[in-house]
């Protein structure tokens, strides 16, 4: 399903690769925690896949396409079959739960008859199905996650990535998420889930994949986010020689997540891989090239369009009411 043959990539001349000597494969069907300090590689790795940036040396394989034989035109026909969670969420804040997940189906031409099916049927997997006319701030922070992953899943896609996407979230909350999760993977779908959430790791039991300094450094089945292995830097077993990130450090001061720097958004808007696919994010501003939700969601000849997204949406979508919804600091008790 997904496969690196060799793969490095550095962004600058100079710097120490995000990802070094590569090698390794993930399965049809399966789940794996990518585990790692900040800077570690899990990122560049789910970009990679992505083919939002290209490996400075090996292959990179998604489902037997070896990526550096696809052209850009065809790039966002790739992301339609991978499924991408954030643990910022990324609504577009001026759609209700229903119209968000529609988007996803509305900017590729899905019609009408099958909309209406579909959204209803993912608004239910995921136990909102009473929640669709409320907006994003009306929703807490489960709530959003839970159609975050509606939206990405919406398009049946082969393959999940989750990029900490219990970050945000309280322990029980988070929980609800990983079943979801694993509900998804049981129909099928590769899941690939960056974390530095132990409870979660720990919780389910899975493929656990840890990666230091570019290099994968542990690769358990059934594993847990701790291990007696030497060369593990998140157990402490290993000292946290970090002082490579000076070149492209991965740490945001603002929420903790992993983000490359300047210099690597550069080198990767440069790439061809990338293709003309910069839109807006869905908050007012302009995105940066990491941001990938809407690359998710639309083909080429729809990118430019997206950049005013009530324009776009404006035939796509039959304005519902919005049915007003509690605060997010009451309870699931008081808003009953």
């Amino acid at each position: 399903m997904i496969r690196f043959d060799d793969v490095t990539k550095t962004y600058m001349r100079g710097q120490h690769p995000a990802v070094e000597n590569l090698d390794i494969e993930f399965t049809r069907g399966e789940f794996v925690f990518l585990v790692g300090a900040s800077g570690s590689g899990k990122s560049t790795l789910m970009r990679m896949v992505l083919k939002e940036v290209a490996p400075t040396r090996g292959t990179v394989y998604v489902a037997g396409k070896d990526l550096s034989r696809i052209p850009s035109w065809k790039v966002p026909a790739l992301r339609r079959d991978i499924g991408m969670v954030f643990q910022d969420f990324r609504l577009l804040p001026s759609k209700t739960a229903y119209q968000n997940i529609e988007f996803a189906l509305a900017v590729i031409g899905t019609p009408r008859k099958v909309v209406r099916r579909l959204v209803p049927e993912m608004l239910e997997m995921v136990g909102l199905e009473d929640k669709g006319k409320r907006l994003p701030h009306e929703l807490s922070g489960g709530e959003q996650q839970r159609v975050a992953i509606a939206r990405a899943y919406v398009n049946r896609p082969s393959i999940l990535l989750a990029d900490e996407p219990t970050g945000n979230l309280d322990p029980a909350t988070a929980g609800g998420i990983l079943d979801l999760l694993a509900e998804i993977n049981e129909r099928g779908t590769t899941v690939v889930m960056a974390t530095h959430d132990r409870t979660a790791v720990d919780r389910m039991h899975r493929r656990v994949v840890e990666m230091v300094g570019g290099l994968v450094v542990r690769d358990e089945e059934r594993g847990t986010y701790a291990t007696p292995a030497p060369v593990s830097v998140i157990s402490g077993n290993l000292p946290d020689d970090s002082g490579h990130r000076e070149d492209h450090p991965l740490e945001d001061a603002q929420d903790g997540t992993d983000t490359e720097d300047a210099s690597a958004e550069s080198s990767a808007a440069a790439d061809d891989s990338r293709g003309d696919l910069s839109v807006a994010d869905g908050t007012g501003s302009a995105s940066s090239p990491d941001d990938v939700l809407e690359e998710d969601l639309i083909d080429e000849r729809e990118a430019l369009q997206v950049r005013d997204e009530d324009l776009l949406l404006e035939d796509a979508f039959a304005e519902e009411p919005v049915v007003s919804g509690p605060s997010l600091d009451e309870t699931e008790e008081e808003r009953r």
